[in-house]
């Protein structure tokens, strides 16, 4: 899947999409760069490229990049242009940013979760890291003054592993929810 359209003006994929025409296309003049593992493609003159130098890794820190990120989509809405945020495969990275730019879009009036599913909605098998997730979550209770998300232990796991709340609701609507015929009661 290619570059995906998640918001007017806002556009998540993976880096391999990226292409003048492409950029030209949509009308879109800022690239959020969230790949060190990638190198930049040749761009025309005038797309302007905030890098966001993180690996996918929960220890990562992606927070003192949200703002960044959030603010330069106010800056190209303002002039009626748009943004495309990528990382290597429009799953993590990409997808953590743009749930950013919607929690601290005032118009959007969207919690984490309603953008969450929002995103999703357009674009199905984003997954931010779970360490990406809680550092959203801050984020949110910086912006709006409450969190609408939670981290949990995950149930299907031995471990102590913390998942986001809609994931845990996402893997128990998968296995509870009709999508699987199963003989012993897993809910």
């Amino acid at each position: 899947m290619g570059l995906t359209k998640v918001w007017q003006g806002l556009w998540v994929g993976p880096a391999r999409a990226i292409s003048s025409p492409l950029l030209s296309q949509h009308s879109i003049t800022t690239l959020v760069w969230a790949t060190p593992e990638v190198h930049l493609p040749p761009l025309h003159e005038g797309v302007t490229v905030v890098h966001v130098l993180v690996q996918d890794n929960p220890s990562q820190q992606l927070g003192p990049h949200l703002r960044t990120v959030s603010q330069a989509f106010r800056e190209c809405q303002v002039r009626g242009e748009g943004m495309a945020v990528v990382c290597r495969a429009g799953k993590s990275r990409s997808a953590a940013l743009a749930l950013a730019v919607l929690v601290a879009l005032p118009e959007a009036h969207l919690t984490l979760r309603e953008a969450y599913f929002t995103i999703k909605a357009a674009r199905p098998f984003i997954r931010p890291n779970p360490g990406f997730f809680a550092q959203l979550i801050q984020y949110e209770e910086e912006v709006l003054g409450t969190a609408s998300v939670t981290m949990e232990e995950s149930p299907y796991s031995e471990g102590k592993e913390l998942l986001p709340a809609v994931y845990v609701e996402e893997l128990q609507q998968a296995l509870c929810g009709g999508t699987f015929t199963t003989f012993v009661s897993l809910c």
